[in-house]
């Protein structure tokens, strides 16, 4: 074909306009034919595809343009062309290959170009809904595998179904996440008098602890608790109501002047001074400890020290 043949075809393929096709009949108005090849004019206008139209080219035969009134012209001469001119063609688009008889008639689809990039699809979309078992997954991957409608995609499309059926999906309504519903504990008490004197834990995870064993002139510096959580401490003692925060270990560190008040110095109390306060007290002062969390999970424990 020479290069006038070859200017002519190009000026005419490069008309922009919508292509139609018919599925099972004559080619759509704007099919370009090549010899034995056609392309729909989206496809041949694809710059993707211009070395596949350069090669349909070179390789000759007369060139014909669908119009978009179903007109077939030759364009070589711009002339019409009469319809039993038009030879058997494989007929390409985007995405499929067709096979039309000569004359224009009788096409069937023989192969699907994207075929596998479908699969693919397919089950890259079944592989999403079986790990996040979301309805929306779920749908969308049916719609895909669904698509896989040609003969060759039929077992691979029925194994993916499968694999859809067995899918158990979450319910989306309530959160899949962890609810906390498990109050703090109260896991150890500890007064500092010089060093750390451990209260004793009962059934009922109460404590209580004594100075019995303490010298008078040992200094009574701060309260320790341990907790199962990080929370606050709602602490009430002598009437006075104080809130300290837990930290990420569950620790916290009370001076006794929180605790105590005006009863007790920023230095603390002696042993000595505190239990002549308790001996008006009946020998002992009982503080509750109410332990909340981030969940408003909350529980409430009592510490008893105790002169004796």
């Amino acid at each position: 074909m020479n290069k006038k043949i070859i200017g002519s075809f190009l000026a005419s393929v490069m008309i922009a306009s919508t292509t139609t096709i018919s599925a099972f009949g004559a080619m759509g108005s704007g099919t370009v034919v090549i010899g034995t090849k056609a392309f729909d004019l989206s496809y041949a206008n694809d710059p993707a595809n211009l070395k596949e139209i350069n090669s349909a080219i070179v390789d000759g035969g007369m060139v014909y343009v669908k119009d978009f009134n179903g007109k077939w012209i030759n364009n070589i001469n711009g002339l019409a062309a009469e319809i039993s001119s038009i030879p058997a063609v494989i007929y390409k688009n985007a995405t499929q290959k067709i096979s039309f008889d000569a004359a224009d008639l009788d096409a069937k689809v023989t192969t699907t170009i994207n075929s596998a990039a479908q699969i693919l699809a397919a089950t890259q979309a079944v592989v999403k809904a079986e790990i996040s078992k979301v309805q929306a997954d779920v749908d969308a991957a049916n719609a895909s595998v669904i698509a896989l409608a040609n003969a060759e995609q039929s077992k691979i499309r029925a194994d993916l179904l499968s694999r859809l059926n067995l899918i158990k999906v979450a319910n989306t309504t309530t959160p899949t996440t962890t609810v906390d519903v498990t109050a703090p504990i109260l896991n150890s008490v500890s007064l500092t008098i010089g060093q750390p004197v451990l209260a004793t834990k009962d059934a009922s995870g109460n404590f209580k602890v004594s100075l019995g064993t303490a010298k008078a002139t040992d200094m009574f510096t701060d309260l320790k608790l341990n907790t199962s959580e990080k929370a606050t401490a709602k602490i009430t003692c002598l009437g006075r109501t104080k809130t300290f925060t837990i930290n990420d270990a569950g620790d916290v560190t009370i001076p006794v002047s929180d605790l105590l008040g005006s009863y007790a110095s920023a230095a603390g109390i002696s042993v000595g001074t505190l239990k002549g306060y308790l001996g008006l007290l009946g020998n002992s002062i009982t503080l509750n400890a109410t332990l909340t969390d981030a969940a408003g999970n909350a529980s409430t424990k009592t510490i008893v020290i105790a002169a004796n």
